[in-house]
């Protein structure tokens, strides 16, 4: 027996939408190679031959199916827009200062307003970098991110209030809650995710009028379709993809989730389990595909978080409602009032966070996509889902080796040390490079003010940082503060006044020696920016690191950065290497010759030097 799950579309319209969705998806791939619409157009032309030319084998009603995906295909060619170009999507000005306005006169704080103006924008430019970051690692940025999920609460909120209001007439409500819905929509400037979300309550709450059920692979078509038409720019995108997977998992993996995990208890807290692990499960290759990590204590941060923001985004929605249409004489004495439910709710909502997303976050960076994991999460989909179409999973021992294999697939991926997961150089740039190694973070050079340097994330706790450059102070205490306990060591050759502050707060100032002396006891790394007055404390240093290195294996490496300006200089240094005093025991690297960091291969395998 098979369960209405099907991938295709079900209705004529449905088939319609495909086809454009087919052309759409042909395009999108193709859109690199010269004369892919003639490509397309011979394509098509060869199928509808071919459907009409040939004897009937199929029945009528799927031959007119095909015949509506291929009209649908040549229409969307000849008349859609493909040459947009994709740009951020923004809330409208006006709307970002109406918020800001109306949060400058709530009792909530400066950090508090920035969030409630990410999470109502869904903009995650609004909320500071930090817990930007930190959202990031716990896999919870959709929440301050334009997703389905603000327009479904949105919308289900006014359904809620408008039901209530027009008990015995429904349709005013439904009315009401989708033109609210567009006009969110439309002062967030139609992002692809919001778009998807208001296309599928439209055509659900539209067809609820006239007593029809629409089926969820034409919604998905239908939407998808709609948005390739309008937003081509926005088709396949990172957010389309991950917005869509998400649905997907919901569609079609949580029911098969549901009859499998305690199929006979019936809970909210089962339906949330359910819906996290789907949801997750579908948006992992493409987490990984794209960004190259996945943050795995983002499935239980999210289980708990999720239902928490469906309480809070609308009481955040009707106190600022509210406070609109509360008169200037009234809203100085009323604010505060107003306000009291909502800023218990996100200070809750806040320290829940800090509270969970400190214990364990689970992410895990990858230097490249892995395809294996790719493959084995797509196997457990289709098989999720094949399971539940062919009503395969009733079956006791068939449940338990599924389930047990989705238990067993994030711990193992994450658990598992592969090579290219361990980044020990993971960033570089002129006047700066950074590493990891072991356990230790090493910081060389200047880190510029008009670029936010990424954190790194090795298997291995952080538990020393060394710097030289007072510029880097604010992204080493950020790091100092994301990582407890860590022994910080400053290189301060300058004499900086803000020394003897930080020496009390537990950072360890070296003023005698340079950064890199002492690595590991094989490894000595030096960067010199080529300024004359540092020549004498540099050759001291290399002399005396040599002297304290006499092991066979141990090796050195002198990297210049010098200014560009000074780039024939630098060469000389290799030319002139023993007239300087520097002993063949040292490895003279240029940044502008390393620039892809042939370093890395030097610092993990030094038997190719």
């Amino acid at each position: 027996m098979r369960v209405k799950t099907k991938l295709l579309p079900n209705s004529s319209f449905g088939w319609f939408c495909f086809g454009i969705f087919v052309s759409a998806t042909a395009l999108k791939i193709g859109s690199n190679s010269p004369g892919i619409y003639a490509f397309l157009f011979f394509i098509l032309f060869l199928i509808l031959t071919f459907v009409f030319l040939s004897p009937p084998k199929f029945t009528k009603p799927f031959e007119r199916k095909v015949f509506f995906a291929i009209l649908a295909s040549f229409l969307f060619l000849v008349f859609a827009d493909t040459n947009q170009t994709s740009i951020p999507k923004q809330a409208k000005p006006f709307f970002r200062s109406f918020l800001m306005e109306e949060l400058k006169q709530s009792p909530l704080s400066l950090f508090e307003r920035r969030i409630v103006l990410g999470l109502v924008t869904g903009s995650t430019k609004e909320i500071p970098k930090d817990f930007k970051e930190l959202a990031k690692e716990s896999g919870i940025l959709h929440l301050f991110a334009a997703s389905g999920l603000h327009l479904g609460i949105f919308i289900g909120a006014l359904q809620w209030f408008g039901n209530f209001i027009f008990t015995k007439h429904r349709w005013i409500s439904i009315l009401i809650s989708l033109g609210f819905g567009f006009f969110y929509l439309y002062v967030l400037n139609f992002p692809v995710s919001f778009v998807r979300a208001y296309l599928f309550a439209f055509l659900t709450l539209v067809s609820s009028l006239f007593y029809r059920k629409i089926a969820v692979s034409d919604l998905l078509f239908i939407s998808s379709a709609g948005i390739s038409f309008f937003l081509f720019s926005d088709f396949l995108s990172i957010g389309f993809l991950l917005s869509f997977n998400a649905v997907f998992g919901i569609f079609y993996l949580k029911p098969s989730l549901d009859r499998m995990v305690f199929p006979r208890f019936q809970s909210l807290w089962k339906d949330n389990l359910t819906l996290t692990t789907a949801c997750s499960l579908c948006s992992f290759p493409i987490l990984i595909y794209y960004f190259h990590s996945f943050s795995y204590g983002g499935i239980w941060i999210n289980y708990c978080l999720v239902p928490m923001a469906g309480i809070l985004l609308p009481s955040l929605y009707f106190t600022i409602l509210i406070q609109t249409l509360l008169p200037t004489v009234l809203s100085g004495i009323f604010i505060d009032w107003l306000w009291t439910p909502s800023s218990f709710l996100l200070s809750l909502f806040l320290k829940l966070f800090h509270t969970i997303t400190f214990w364990e976050r689970g992410y895990k960076v990858w230097k490249e996509a892995n395809i294996c994991y790719l493959f084995v999460s797509l196997f457990l989909i289709f098989l999720l889902w094949f399971l539940h179409r062919m009503d395969w999973n009733q079956k006791k021992y068939t449940n338990m080796f599924v389930v047990g294999m989705i238990c067993l697939f994030f711990p193992s991926t994450y658990w598992i040390q592969d090579s290219s997961s361990h980044q020990n150089l993971f960033q570089q740039g002129k006047g700066y490079f950074s590493f990891v190694i072991s356990d230790g973070f090493y910081l060389f050079g200047t880190c510029s003010p008009y670029k936010r340097m990424e954190f790194p994330n090795p298997i291995t706790a952080i538990k020393r940082i060394e710097f030289e450059s007072e510029s880097c102070l604010q992204t080493v205490l950020r790091l100092k503060k994301k990582h407890k306990g860590v022994e910080v060591i400053w290189f301060d050759r300058n004499q900086s006044p803000f020394g003897t502050v930080l020496d009390k707060d537990g950072l360890q100032i070296q003023r005698t020696k340079h950064l890199g002396g002492v690595i590991t006891p094989f490894l000595s790394l030096f960067r010199f920016d080529g300024n004359p007055k540092q020549i004498t404390s540099l050759l001291g240093n290399l002399k005396e690191t040599e002297r304290a290195h006499s092991q066979s294996l141990w090796q050195g490496y002198l990297v210049l950065d010098f200014p560009p300006w000074k780039k024939k200089e630098a060469k000389e240094w290799i030319n002139y290497q023993k007239l300087l005093g520097i002993s063949n025991a040292w490895k003279i690297l240029i940044v502008e010759d390393h620039f892809e960091i042939p370093l890395l291969h030097h610092l993990t395998n030094p038997k190719l030097l």
